[in-house]
């Protein structure tokens, strides 16, 4: 895999500083711009696959659920992976229907397409739209199953990268860190007790980081 520096550099200014809301972490980064990007590119470059890191916390509204937040190193690599690897490798397997986060699709033309659909149908008397939501889906993931999937897509130190995000759910202290949050919530003046202990947990092997749903995400799960 060839490594090119000015790319990395595009993918911060253009996509990472833009869609970060966290701009502490935007200055802090911009502070020593070029040796965070040199070391990114050593990184890359180098084949060092090194543990990811995750800034864990509760969001309450609508409901309860858990954010994972990459620091911007991360979030580079991570939008490195989805332009460079994943939309080149495997886009030819998304159906048009897939809208989420694919260049020249989103919202809009989701709305299109169902527009279509309701022209195509409306020949008949009545038709139906299913609408529906599989429990804790990110949870439930199987990542040898995921990885077994795109092994024969991907070249040895793609294959290495992807493995890495796919496994970050599984160190010990993403759940201590949910416990803990749970904990300060249950101890607070807070009502919803029911819905934080339903908070779920990650099970070694199983699941992808809720709350860090970018690009790379989509094209791994919609082969």
């Amino acid at each position: 895999m060839i490594i090119k520096l000015n790319d990395l550099m595009d993918i911060f200014d253009f996509e990472v500083r833009k869609n970060t809301k966290n701009k502490r972490k935007i200055y802090q980064f911009e502070k020593y711009k070029m040796i965070n990007i040199l070391n990114i590119y050593q990184e890359l470059s180098n084949d060092i696959i090194r543990p990811i890191k995750y800034n864990i916390f509760l969001v309450k509204y609508p409901k309860y659920r858990v954010v994972m937040s990459l620091n911007i190193n991360d979030k580079i690599i991570n939008h490195y992976v989805a332009r460079y690897i994943l939309i080149n490798k495997l886009d030819k397997y998304l159906d048009d229907r897939n809208i989420a986060t694919r260049i020249n699709l989103g919202r809009d033309y989701g709305i299109k397409k169902v527009k279509d659909y309701m022209e195509h149908f409306k020949k008949y008397d009545s038709f139906y739209i299913l609408k529906m939501d599989i429990s804790k889906y990110f949870y439930s993931i199987d990542h040898e199953v995921l990885k077994e999937m795109l092994k024969n897509d991907l070249d040895t130190t793609e294959y290495k990268i992807i493995s890495n995000i796919i496994d970050s759910t599984n160190y010990d202290y993403i759940n201590n860190t949910i416990d803990k949050l749970k904990n300060i919530e249950l101890n607070s003046t807070s009502t919803r007790i029911k819905e934080i202990n339903e908070i779920p947990h990650y099970n070694k092997g199983k699941g992808l980081p809720i709350g860090n749903m970018t690009r790379e995400f989509n094209y791994i799960l919609f082969i």
